[in-house]
């Protein structure tokens, strides 16, 4: 990932507003989604994963994912357990294991773990400029939050068109308005 140092301090590069901030200079970014938006787009694209990962025959859960080591159902695990990580970072419970970490869940549970983490992200009270240490570095909660948002979008996109590919209609995947002011990549795949 980029980083950007001077001396012994340095910020990731990934948050702009952090690294000009950094640097003391100038950066007018497009206004962010607030908060509250990005949680309601969080919930909605957990309940989308979890519809999508429904319709996966059973017999294809352990398939692989064009060109990665990860299983169909450890890429639902993943959507999921990247916002339990944002839930126990905006909890103060960083470095803990929580349901799922480490090992897939079932279908069945993952899609109550999906639920119950819908209602822990509407109830989080967040300080959007509290800076938070991510595994990527510095970031504020508002930053942490977009991030959370966009990367579970990104692989329910893929999802989306896993299913395709086994000749299954996504069941309302997520459309352009869903991922409107998120910073997703173009494509679905990176390659």
């Amino acid at each position: 990932m980029p980083i950007v140092a001077s001396g012994d301090r340095f910020v990731a590069g990934i948050d702009l507003g952090l690294v000009s901030e950094f640097l003391q200079i100038p950066y007018d970014p497009e206004p962010a989604l607030p908060v509250e938006e990005l949680k309601d787009r969080l919930a909605h694209i957990l309940a989308t994963a979890t519809r999508l990962t429904g319709q996966i025959p059973s017999e294809n859960l352990a398939d692989k994912l064009p060109n990665r080591d990860r299983t169909l159902l450890s890429l639902a695990n993943h959507i999921v357990q990247i916002a339990v990580g944002f839930v126990d970072m905006a909890a103060g419970r960083q470095g803990t294991v929580r349901a799922g970490r480490g090992t897939d869940l079932d279908r069945d549970a993952l899609a109550e773990r999906s639920r119950t983490l819908a209602d822990e992200v509407a109830g989080l009270v967040l300080d959007p400029s509290r800076r938070v240490s991510t595994y990527q570095g510095l970031f504020t909660m508002h930053g942490a939050l977009e991030r959370c948002a966009w990367h579970t979008a990104q692989h329910t996109r893929q999802l989306a068109m896993v299913l395709e590919g086994l000749g299954i209609e996504p069941d309302a995947p997520l459309g352009a308005e869903d991922l409107a002011g998120l910073p997703v990549p173009d494509k679905v795949w990176d390659d």
